[in-house]
């Protein structure tokens, strides 16, 4: 597990841009490091299972793969395993939450890759999460020389991954490096996890930062449960934290209204976030507009060039 220092947070800050595009160049060579493993044995494992947390920037991960395996000449799809949730009116007594893998439609999820792997035409789904169902289909052209990447929260888990195992390589991404405060507590990532939702989820879905908090509670739990304990059929391992991350997400917290009313601190030290905002208040705010536009951290402050 990596650990960094406040202190080497804020020194780097003296510089601003060059701290952004050092810590983009760190996270492109992961990317290329990830690509060259998975075309290594693309003849025999031409699917790709990529998973993480919720909050991990798995879907700007896997989007970073596909651009880079498509600009060196290979032919890739895509899928989010989102789109293939069964309806909520067909879900069996053991889909006893969003967080449960009885939730996906497995054997669609698997006819759909197959298809695509024999270079087929498909129509794939795309989920309907205010309705509750299948809202419609797009096409998609298959390739029987592509690489086909699937991601979502349970590709690693046995349900699925059992059905592709000798033709997948597994990758699990998200954020693992730790913060070590000014008074020697340390940030785990699954806190910075709840920093990147508290604004993505403002922003986008409309829950209040308190919301977001308690709601994380429940999806931890389905973390415990079903993604954690299969993270070693992953071959490739990604840390998706950028070292500039907290200065910019702690500008975009300070920002948003009734913060310091929402996250008081009897609220922060219920829930474990104490830690988390000294980090927050013991930051310089990133001003640099040189963030780039294909960043994971644009997943959740917005301004990304990819559409989620």
């Amino acid at each position: 597990m990596r650990v960094i220092d406040l202190e080497n947070i804020n020194y780097a800050m003296r510089n601003e841009t060059q701290f952004v595009l050092r810590c983009e160049e760190v996270f492109h060579d992961k990317i290329s490091s990830a690509a060259a493993s998975i075309l290594a044995d693309k003849a025999n494992r031409p699917f790709v299972a990529l998973t993480g947390p919720s909050g991990s920037g798995k879907t700007t991960t896997a989007m970073r793969l596909q651009e880079y395996l498509e600009n060196l000449g290979v032919h890739v799809c895509l899928l989010s395993m989102d789109n293939f949730f069964l309806p909520l009116d067909q879900r069996p007594p053991e889909a006893v939450d969003w967080e449960s893998p009885y939730c996906v439609n497995v054997d669609l999820l698997i006819s759909v890759i197959s298809q695509l792997s024999e270079g087929r035409e498909v129509d794939v789904p795309w989920y309907d999460f205010k309705a509750g169902k299948t809202g419609g289909y797009r096409t998609m052209q298959g390739s029987k020389d592509g690489i086909i990447i699937a991601e979502g929260i349970h590709m690693l888990n046995p349900l699925i991954f059992d059905k592709i195992r000798g033709a997948a390589t597994g990758v699990y991404v998200a954020p693992r490096t730790r913060i070590i405060t000014d008074d020697d507590k340390i940030v785990r990532p699954e806190q910075l996890r709840v920093a990147r939702r508290m604004i993505r989820d403002y922003a986008t879905r409309g829950h209040s930062m308190r919301d977001t908090v308690e709601r994380a509670e429940s999806v931890d739990r389905g973390e415990i449960n079903y993604i954690m304990p299969h993270k070693d059929n992953a071959s490739v391992h990604i840390d998706t934290f950028h070292d500039y991350e907290p200065c910019l997400l702690a500008k975009y917290l300070c920002q948003m209204p009734n913060f310091q009313e929402e996250l008081d601190d009897e609220f922060l030290e219920e829930h474990g976030l104490t830690d988390l905002m000294k980090i927050v208040h013991g930051v310089a705010p990133l001003h640099s507009p040189y963030v780039p536009l294909n960043s994971i951290v644009r997943e959740f402050v917005g301004g990304s060039c990819y559409q989620y």
